[in-house]
């Protein structure tokens, strides 16, 4: 049986080549994140904290232990046990740390007994997948000492904001509370118009209990062709993406990595995930299927204005993250989308009183039309009222569109894509509606099945921050007419709808 001053010496940590990843660990921050590239180390460091925070706490007056709650909070359940706990039990093996519990909550609850004058260690670790809404209620009710986020980037911020009202909770006074508490997030870059972006770059805290973050230096470099020897490629030079690179010295937890590891990495990429994933930059990458392939950014964007003449369309997706498309359609029949509302966490009736805003200040003087999901005529099991009944209090007769079956609403936010009018796409996004040409560029993906040779995708979107607002584009398509030109085709429109196979992706 492993002893507390065992726990330390097997682990192994040696970060005398990650100055960055040791700065964050010496960190008492309240709230501390940590982004880097791939193979950066991590998810090691992050889940050896927790046995680094474990034999600190402060001994239990009643029987000497040692006493901590830990929870491990991942976006899904499959990258939580194919990536997280994988990371996990490659540095706390069962066979050593003893038996994982596996059905859900899955827990690892570490157990040392006291030897030796040394204090015992009970370390209780639970694992948390938020794709469920269950959990996050469970989540949200849990007594904790700390929590470790792991690829922060795909939770919102709200999940952050929960978790600091959990830790600090356990142990009770009785047993002596806890020496330390706080929230730990490891993640690889995201765009910047994130939440962490946001705290990291533009509004950084002040004070005793301010976040802090830190980034990772870049495991490779561009290389411009002046710098490059005679014979790149036998110097451990690559060239991807239109650009020669070259691992960084200084790159943490390479003597951890397989020899050329970045090397092989950036072969076969995309620029944008060099970026993200090799030199650690802040950049939006394109992941899954899009759901709507034919947009293309560059030719369907522009700077587009109002014309107060045309009647306004607004396409709203309820549910606890609203969100809703504002749109015009040209007398010659091309749809123009002028402006986006994204939120999360808000309920419909702050949502209303923004949306009430919103059109008071750009549309004053439109004829307003308003058309959600159908599923917002089911009445809210604590309000007694629909989603549409609730507006109407607002002064506004929003309707359900034709249909909410994905396949026809996806057609319909395509089909003007392959148009033109007078030599232009049929559908124009303004450059400002930033949101919602991520999402049109891939932010709204199906997700890749994991089948050995094969691509395959799901055949629902993922859910995601993105698939909201790309939900309220296709119902503002839809209710504004585009389902006309679908049902003129009935046997089109029918197999839309009767499609079934779990692969069988209308795209």
């Amino acid at each position: 049986m492993l002893t507390m001053s065992d726990a330390i010496t097997n682990l192994k940590l040696d970060y005398s080549t990650s100055p960055i990843v040791w700065k964050f660990l010496q960190d008492k921050s309240f709230v501390r994140g940590l982004m880097g590239p791939v193979g950066s180390g991590k998810s090691y460091a992050c889940a050896s904290e927790i046995m680094l925070k474990a034999v600190r706490q402060k001994p239990s007056p009643k029987d000497g232990i040692r006493y901590s709650r830990f929870v491990i909070v991942r976006n899904s359940y499959p990258e939580l046990r194919t990536t997280t706990i994988k990371t996990w039990l490659e540095l706390f093996p069962e066979h050593t740390w003893g038996n994982m519990r596996w059905s859900p909550p899955i827990t690892h609850h570490i157990k040392l007994p006291s030897r030796d004058n040394a204090h015992g260690i009970d370390c209780e670790v639970i694992f948390l997948a938020l794709d469920q809404p269950k959990d996050v209620r469970k989540l949200l009710s849990m007594e904790l000492t700390g929590a470790w986020v792991n690829e922060a980037r795909e939770l919102p911020k709200a999940v952050i904001d929960g978790l600091t009202h959990r830790v600090g909770r356990y142990p009770t006074k009785g047993d002596g509370g806890p020496t330390w508490r706080g929230v730990w997030m490891d993640t690889n870059p995201m765009d910047d118009d994130h939440w962490w972006f946001r705290l990291s770059e533009k509004e950084k805290m002040t004070g005793k209990f301010a976040w802090k973050f830190y980034k990772q230096t870049p495991a490779v470099k561009q290389v411009t062709s002046d710098d490059l020897p005679e014979n790149p490629e036998a110097n451990g030079y690559v060239f991807s993406a239109g650009r020669w690179w070259k691992e960084n010295a200084k790159a943490e937890n390479t003597k951890n990595l397989p020899d050329g590891y970045y090397e092989q990495l950036l072969l076969g990429k995309n620029l944008d995930w060099i970026q993200c994933y090799a030199e650690g930059k802040y950049t939006y990458v394109q992941e899954g299927k899009p759901v709507i392939p034919e947009y293309d950014d560059h030719l369907m964007s522009a700077d587009l204005e109002v014309d107060p003449s045309l009647p306004v369309h607004i396409g709203i997706d309820f549910g606890l993250t609203p969100a809703a498309i504002f749109a015009q359609k040209t007398l010659q029949g091309q749809w123009r989308i002028l402006h986006e509302i994204v939120t999360f966490d808000m309920g419909l009736e702050r949502f209303g009183h923004i949306l009430q805003t919103e059109l008071n200040i750009h549309f004053p003087k439109n004829e307003i039309l308003i058309w959600g999901d159908p599923a917002g005529m089911q009445r809210d099991a604590i309000y007694e009222t629909t989603a549409f009944d609730h507006l109407k209090t607002l002064g506004y007769n929003a309707r359900p569109t034709v249909s909410n079956d994905f396949k026809i609403r996806r057609e319909a936010g395509a089909s003007p894509m392959g148009r033109m009018i007078l030599g232009k796409p049929g559908i124009l996004v303004n450059k400002k509606c930033n949101r919602l040409r991520k999402a049109l560029s891939g932010g709204y993906h199906f997700k890749r099945v994991q089948i050995s040779g094969e691509e395959r995708y799901k055949d629902t979107p993922n859910k995601n921050e993105h698939s909201h607002i790309g939900d309220a584009f296709m119902y503002c398509l839809l209710g504004g007419g585009e389902h006309r030109a679908l049902t003129r085709n009935k046997n089109m429109l029918k197999g839309m709808a009767t499609a079934n196979s779990d692969f069988d992706v209308f795209a």
